[in-house]
């Protein structure tokens, strides 16, 4: 079986049983979505932590919609939790949702609405015209949850 499963807070109370039950039907099964954006209480509305951005006429991300604050911690211990949450009640395997979002780049200097990383599910910061420090080839520099998953995937989950 596979499902994306993303936990929210009216969902919280429920999400550790709920997920017991999915593997307790004896299938393998794989979590094949998870995640939440990079701006403090995005895990409490995680299914629309990314809902935070105005969009142009062709659908293009201009701006947030508001003033938010980064919260990179917070995006790390959700996914943290929920794989620990995975992994102890036998989920075969979990995919993080997601890696990168080109269409949200970091952008720390100017106008804070204009960092649209924040409303980023990604685990990683995209660039504008220049690369990482961490990995001086790639066009993105790893957040606290790029971290926090690896960490987590080392220590063996399934």
């Amino acid at each position: 079986m596979s499902i994306e499963l993303i936990r929210s807070a009216e969902v919280a109370e429920q999400f550790q049983a709920g997920v017991r039950d999915l593997v307790a039907q004896g299938k393998p099964l794989a979590i094949t979505g998870f995640g939440t954006a990079t701006w403090k209480g995005a895990a409490d509305i995680a299914p629309r932590s990314n809902k935070i951005v105005e969009y142009d006429a062709g659908g293009a991300p201009i701006r947030l919609n508001g003033n938010f604050v980064r919260d990179e911690a917070g995006q790390a211990a959700y996914l943290s939790e929920l794989l620990e949450i995975f992994d102890s009640e036998g989920v075969d395997s979990a995919f993080v949702f997601l890696f990168a979002l080109h269409s949200h780049p970091h952008r720390p200097d100017g106008d804070p609405r204009d960092d649209l990383d924040l409303a980023s599910l990604g685990i990683v910061k995209v660039l504008e015209d220049e690369y990482g420090d961490t990995y001086p080839d790639m066009a993105w520099e790893p957040k606290e949850a790029f971290t926090a998953v690896a960490r987590s995937y080392n220590a063996g989950f399934r």
